[in-house]
């Protein structure tokens, strides 16, 4: 039981000490986006979010709050006020209103108050006093937008605000690189903490996922003396301009960090960035492959400072016939690049053989996100050799301060030469190799399935956290322990165990008559059997 008792004083030793805001923004397990809407439109013509849907998907997903975005319809502000909310309460789940900043106004800026944002502030307030569980407000990518976001202007917001509710909690979008000590003497003052979207600063991407530690114990140790709330933000779905989508295994690892600082009392909570949650299109639905499942990526990332031969590749040993006469390499090639136009002289797509370029193009030599069909003869360099290197890569002949773009690779087919995975489909037949860490090289990997394995994954985790939050919150020390006890089954590994708890936490909880904790145990425990 010493585990359980150090899990559940840690984080009342955090909430303790806070005002009562502050303590509203502890113990968070929230959803951002990915709103479920409606099959068939209204008599306005608009699909509108489909509340029914959200909150039982919600619900399943056992999160404490969700982060409601005002943008994709210019009925979402009402179906918020009149459906969402509503709902949401009887659901026993905390709402955060999210708004666009200026840069994000097009085709439209959040409705109906667009880029008033003291009037967002004033708004939101008069609604927080008819629905409680309204807790906070954030905008997106506010470190990019610093030229509205004055520190005078913010000061309007946020007391526009607090003039109607001052428990209601704001609170910026940011990333690891731009959160400073210069930027916390300026806005401390006026919010009550900071949502960092997690990427892999300075190299954003969605692989890598060793630097979130690192990051986090950065920023605590950064906001401490403010007395600011730390908010994790996790992508589940893809980050603009990089070579992957996070993997349903990545989902699961920085949810799995992210929760351990969470349990330790050092952040306040865990965010998933559109994580699918069902009908709706999944924004990685296209598999990117040429065929098959798998394809080499090889990728200078965004922010990467490179120099003249600086690359990205993979490569694999291939078979060569010596008996053949005619040797010659066909494969398929594409490209992506952010932004308008390519610029020339930069980024290479190359194959080499035996360490020697066979094969290249500039990228800006041809269109983006099309693949082309290429064919080498090889015949003078191979014969009379039985085996030879080959690898495809990206390179770097002038270096660029940030420029991301990304080269793709399928379907290599050899005439006299025999490569072990032509097709990309396993990463083991091939050897990644890179010149620093913003570029990144690897066996990409289609899954169809990707949105319900990152659902499961966040689901499985949040759930025996949400059960002690519940337990905690009621201040029912028999059903701390129970909560207790499933949260230390799971994190030691033991799901069964874990799952008789939650049926014995359940029967506790509607004995005592709390339908919402009895509820989530219920649906704890299948969880962990399936």
């Amino acid at each position: 039981m010493k585990k359980l008792i150090v899990t559940a004083a840690a984080f009342l030793a955090f909430a303790a000490p806070a005002s009562r805001a502050q303590q509203s923004m502890a113990g968070i397990l929230a959803d951002y986006d990915g709103e479920l809407r409606e099959s068939v439109r209204r008599a306005d013509g608009v699909l509108h979010v489909d509340t029914p849907a959200m909150i039982a998907k919600l619900k399943s997903l056992h999160i404490t709050t969700y982060v409601y975005l005002v943008w994709h319809a210019a009925t979402d502000w009402d179906d918020l006020c009149n459906e969402f909310l509503p709902a949401a309460a009887q659901a026993g789940i905390d709402v955060w209103v999210y708004l666009v900043p200026p840069s994000e106004c097009t085709p439209a800026c959040s409705l109906p108050f667009g880029d008033d944002y003291v009037q967002w502030g004033a708004q939101i307030g008069q609604l927080s006093l008819r629905y409680p569980q309204l807790k906070a407000w954030a905008i997106d990518d506010f470190n990019s937008n610093l030229k509205t976001f004055t520190r005078d202007y913010v000061r309007q917001m946020t007391q526009a605000a607090k003039a109607v509710n001052p428990q209601l909690q704001f609170l910026p979008l940011m990333y690891f690189a731009q959160i400073s000590t210069a930027f916390l003497d300026s806005y401390a003052g006026n919010i009550d903490g900071i949502i960092m979207a997690y990427r892999d600063d300075p190299h954003p991407n969605t692989q890598v996922s060793a630097t979130l530690a690192p990051q986090l114990d950065s920023l605590i140790g950064l906001m401490q003396p403010y007395g600011r709330t730390l908010i994790l933000m996790i992508y589940a779905s893809a980050l603009s301009h990089t070579p992957l989508p996070p993997s349903a295994e990545y989902v699961a690892d920085t949810v799995r960090t992210g929760l351990s600082y969470l349990r330790a009392g050092l952040i306040g909570g865990v965010v998933t960035y559109v994580l699918p949650l069902g009908n709706q299109p999944d924004p990685n639905s296209l598999n990117p492959a040429h065929s098959g499942l798998g394809f080499a990526a090889c990728s200078v990332l965004g922010g990467t400072h490179t120099s003249p031969g600086d690359y990205a590749a993979v490569g694999t040993d291939a078979a060569i016939d010596p008996m053949a006469g005619q040797y010659s390499l066909t494969f398929w090639q594409m490209h992506t690049f952010a932004g308008g136009a390519s610029l020339p002289g930069y980024h290479f797509k190359q194959v080499l053989v035996n360490g020697q370029v066979i094969w290249e193009r500039d990228v800006a030599d041809s269109s983006p996100d099309q693949w082309m069909q290429e064919t080498v003869d090889l015949t003078a360099m191979l014969s009379q050799q039985t085996s030879a290197q080959i690898s495809f890569r990206i390179l770097d002949k002038k270096g660029v301060s940030s420029y991301y773009a990304t080269t793709r690779f399928d379907d290599a087919i050899g005439s006299g030469v025999a490569l072990p995975d032509p097709g990309f489909e396993s990463p083991d037949s091939w050897t990644a190799e890179a010149t620093q860490p913003g570029l990144l090289a690897g066996i990409g990997i289609f899954d169809a399935n990707r949105p319900q394995e990152s659902f499961r994954a966040v689901q499985e985790q949040y759930g025996p956290h949400r059960l002690l939050f519940l337990a905690m919150a009621l201040g029912d020390q028999a059903l701390i322990d129970g909560a207790g006890q499933i949260l230390n089954a799971f994190l030691s590994g033991d799901k069964i165990a874990a799952a008789s708890a939650a049926d014995s936490l359940a029967q506790a909880a509607g004995d005592r008559g709390d339908s919402v904790l009895s509820e989530q145990a219920t649906l704890v425990a299948a969880d962990l059997r399936n």
